[in-house]
């Protein structure tokens, strides 16, 4: 399980990176939002690493994160079925609803 939380991490790591080399003026224009729907992609497969590791709320945070950038690029459906992982997500991690 362990072997799996890392590579939740190293996809989390990839997915910040592209998304501050999307960032600036030029990428804007040239290609900013392929680069945004690769750091979508990464998210969720670190949130699936992190579901495999059975660490919930690491879960439901990457898949939060693949929503909001859905949102970003205008793919409310998406978006949406991100959102609801999360929740799944957070659900096994404190089944009863109880906050730290």
């Amino acid at each position: 399980m362990a072997e799996q939380e890392q590579k939740a991490l190293q996809f989390i790591a990839e997915a910040e990176k592209k998304l501050k080399s999307a960032k600036g003026f030029f990428s804007s224009f040239f290609g900013g939002g392929s680069k945004q729907e690769e750091a979508c992609e990464l998210y969720v497969r670190a949130a699936n690493a992190f579901k495999m590791a059975k660490k919930w709320p690491q879960a439901g945070k990457a898949f939060e994160e693949a929503a909001q950038l859905q949102m970003m690029m205008g793919s409310k459906h998406e978006a949406a079925t991100h959102y609801v992982d999360a929740g799944s997500c957070y659900r096994k991690g404190d089944p009863h609803g109880k906050s730290p």
